[in-house]
């Protein structure tokens, strides 16, 4: 019978240590009272004259879509967005597809019907002004 060596039992124990580690770092919790349709409503909280309403559906599998509608000086625009969702710490993430950064809030969720938003980091920059509330759409 062939001895195993103590490099690989080392080398094998390194592998299966970063395969765990990895795996847990990785892990992102959803925090189901933010699962099904909201919509949102804002005007010059971000962009001065500029009014924005949206409808957006959080999946329990972490993935979103938003609609957004956008109206400034009387012409209306409006856009979609997908991407993924998590929550950590008390904390709601955001990577949308389209951008490589990813926004984080402080949220408190409000009973069943409306969720308070505070940004942290906007559009990969330090930002804690932008405020918003999520209304519940389906109701259960």
């Amino acid at each position: 019978m062939k001895k195993i060596s103590p490099l690989f039992k080392i080398i094998a124990l390194a592998v299966f240590s970063i395969l765990i580690f990895s795996f847990s770092i990785d892990k992102k919790e959803n925090d189901t009272k933010l699962v099904g349709i909201w919509k949102g409503f804002e005007k010059d909280a971000q962009i001065e004259g500029v009014e924005k309403h949206w409808i957006q559906q959080r999946f329990a599998d972490g993935t979103y879509m938003i609609m957004f509608t956008a109206k400034e000086d009387c012409e209306v625009q409006t856009f979609t967005e997908k991407g993924k969702w998590w929550t950590e710490d008390g904390k709601f993430y955001e990577a949308s597809e389209s951008s490589k950064d990813i926004d984080v809030y402080k949220y408190e969720v409000k009973g069943e019907e409306s969720v308070e938003f505070k940004s942290i980091k906007l559009l990969g920059k330090d930002n804690n002004t932008y405020t918003f509330s999520d209304y519940r759409l389906d109701l259960k």
